[in-house]
């Protein structure tokens, strides 16, 4: 069932608006985070931004950055919308579906605690 969901890749300028599975990818290190959100890709994006220019390390990826002493970069050029889905069941299995892809790849951001769930 889960591989009729996961083929698919969005062209993310299109669909900001929308919510789903995304991976943020470090400018400097090219290693990658993987996130869902109900809420619009854009509006989650936003957060990232603000925890990092505010040192606030709720974010995974604000913490690699403030971390390793890296740059954040524009959303256009550092987010992927992997799947666009409505909040539920196969949003979280595509989530961990893709943390763990980049888990095995040794390229994911991801605390360890969120890549064995």
């Amino acid at each position: 069932m889960i591989g009729k969901h996961i083929t698919k890749e969005y062209n993310t300028q299109c669909k900001y608006g929308k919510s789903g599975v995304y991976q943020l990818t470090c400018p400097d290190c090219k290693m990658t985070y993987t996130g869902r959100t109900g809420r619009p890709f854009k509006t989650r994006f936003q957060e990232h931004v603000r925890d990092f220019k505010y040192n606030n390390r709720k974010s995974a990826f604000a913490q690699h950055l403030l971390d390793n002493g890296h740059s954040i970069g524009k959303m256009e050029d550092i987010m992927k919308v992997v799947h666009i889905k409505n909040k539920g069941r196969m949003l979280n299995t595509l989530e961990n579906y893709h943390i763990y892809k980049e888990t095995v790849a040794g390229n994911q951001i991801n605390d360890k605690q969120t890549s064995k769930k």
